[in-house]
């Protein structure tokens, strides 16, 4: 299974209805975020970690 289709499932288990994908970059309310690979080893785990988009974040402040 892709990153991009773990993060989906975790979103949408999550009970969020409002998201979007661009390209491989997950966006929630406006807040972008990158997907990352999670090794973590816990039982739970899904295999992906959401990362705050640093570059749009930057982007956002010069503006």
């Amino acid at each position: 299974m892709s990153l991009k289709a773990r993060a989906q499932e975790k979103v949408e288990r999550a009970g969020i209805s409002n998201y979007s994908f661009d390209h491989d970059v997950l966006v929630l309310c406006g807040v972008r975020y990158t997907l990352a690979a999670c090794d973590c080893g816990e039982p739970e785990c899904d295999g992906v970690r959401l990362e705050k988009d640093a570059a749009a974040a930057a982007s956002r402040i010069l503006q």
